[in-house]
């Protein structure tokens, strides 16, 4: 790191003097003796307890490091879910995170006491030279420094006080400092996760991620039905039923009976009624299209040329079928950048560029557009972002002004085990 207390101390002695280091590092000596004392109180109290304060002081410590320059630590500890909270002791009991954050509980006793000694030392140094000079401007005396040391002060011999006292100073600073950045790195390797303890929680979170994920595409597809299945046949149903009430109107009519109101009335609902289906079979479509999950990545996209606004060119090769999640996620793309060519841009023709191999999913789609597209400036990109970053991919924007702008989606093909993603996939498609 750059801008650490080691860092600065390589500068020239002068600037590191001048600048707050030596004073960051006699607070965090400051704050170690008081740590000290507290712990050693706290251990003598309520020695059982001290896993908890372990993991307490763990927290802390991990946080005063940054006294000296240095990052903020992760935790070592394993993150737990709802299901694992009400057994979070007998957990954090039995991680190892926890009796190293325990050993520095007693690192931080004996360094908060030898912090408390070594700041003793420095006040009585200074007060030396200090009281020297104090007393030698009240006038000629024999001073008592300690025990049957006597030195005689003058008025005129009370300066080299000064330069003695600004020596010490200056080599205090550099004993607080290499006491304190000492202190502080024994405490990041004991309260700094292991690379084992990094893998496995970042393991956890990606498969929290995915499981999100997936689990918000199954309730798409949940919705999806519902409403195919529902709603979508209701409508048909209540067609059917316009219908017959239009051959009534027939009869009535060949009877000599005024229909025209009636017919009138009867053709606007039918128009409403289409109008609403024609409304749900595209909401459906848009909630997760039946072509996606039935037939892949490749007969959608053709399906979605068929109905979009701009010229939609695609170059697919992506073999055989993929991840749900990461079709899901590639078609949205596609969608996304039809939009927003639609509604934002003056371009009039996309290109999709999409392949699959052994290194991964690579997707490309580029307009002849004005350019500008800012992916912080609404949700929709920022959501692509998003989402490939949860399923451990990357999600680029390049869009200078004056165009083109170009999407770029990236993903690994070992997103989520095949088991977790084909029941859904049967259950869509029957």
């Amino acid at each position: 790191m750059t801008n650490t207390v080691w860092a600065a101390l390589r500068r020239s002695p002068v600037s590191f003097l001048r600048s707050w280091w030596p004073w960051r590092a006699l607070l965090f000596l400051l704050t170690s003796a008081v740590l000290g004392v507290l712990l050693l109180a706290v251990t003598v109290l309520t020695l059982v307890l001290l896993p908890l304060w372990g993991i307490a002081l763990g927290a802390l410590e991990r946080r005063r490091t940054r006294l000296l320059g240095f990052d903020r630590l992760p935790t070592g500890h394993v993150r737990l879910g709802r299901d694992q909270r009400p057994h979070w002791l007998s957990i954090r009991l039995v991680e190892t995170a926890t009796w190293r954050e325990t050993a520095a509980l007693f690192v931080d006793i004996v360094l908060g006491m030898l912090s408390l000694t070594v700041l003793f030392v420095e006040f009585a140094a200074l007060a030396v030279p200090v009281a020297i000079a104090i007393a030698a401007i009240q006038g000629p005396r024999e001073l008592n420094l300690f025990g049957d040391v006597y030195v005689t002060v003058t008025p005129g011999n009370w300066w080299p006080a000064v330069p003695v006292a600004a020596v010490l100073l200056a080599l205090f600073a550099y004993l607080n400092v290499v006491i304190a950045s000492g202190h502080a790195y024994l405490l990041r390797l004991l309260c700094g996760p292991r690379q084992e303890e990094l893998e496995r929680n970042v393991e956890r979170l990606s498969r929290s991620r995915a499981a999100l994920v997936a689990g918000f595409e199954a309730e798409r597809r949940r919705i999806e039905r519902d409403l195919h299945d529902g709603v979508q046949q209701e409508l048909v149903t209540l067609a059917a039923r316009l219908g017959m009430v239009s051959l009534d109107l027939d009869q009535l009519t060949a009877k000599g009976a005024e229909t025209d109101a009636a017919r009138a009335a009867l053709a606007a609902a039918q128009d409403q009624a289409e109008h609403a289906m024609a409304t749900l079979r595209n909401t459906v479509r848009g909630i997760h299209p039946a072509e996606l999950t039935d037939h892949g990545l490749a007969a959608a996209l053709d399906e979605l040329a068929e109905r979009a606004p701009v010229e939609l060119r695609l170059d697919v090769d992506v073999g055989d079928r993929m991840l749900t999640s990461i079709e899901t996620a590639a078609y949205y793309v596609v969608t996304e950048a039809i939009t927003n060519a639609a509604k934002h841009t003056t371009s009039t023709r996309l290109t999709v560029r999409a392949r699959s191999g052994e290194d991964g999913f690579d997707m490309m789609i580029s307009d002849n557009g004005n350019g500008g597209a800012d992916p912080d400036a609404g949700t929709g990109l920022r959501g692509l972002a998003e989402r490939a970053e949860t399923l451990g991919g990357v999600f680029t924007v390049d869009s200078p002004i004056g165009g083109p702008t170009t999407l770029r989606l990236q993903l690994p093909l070992t997103d989520l085990p095949l088991t977790e993603q084909e029941p859904a996939r049967a259950d869509s498609a029957g």
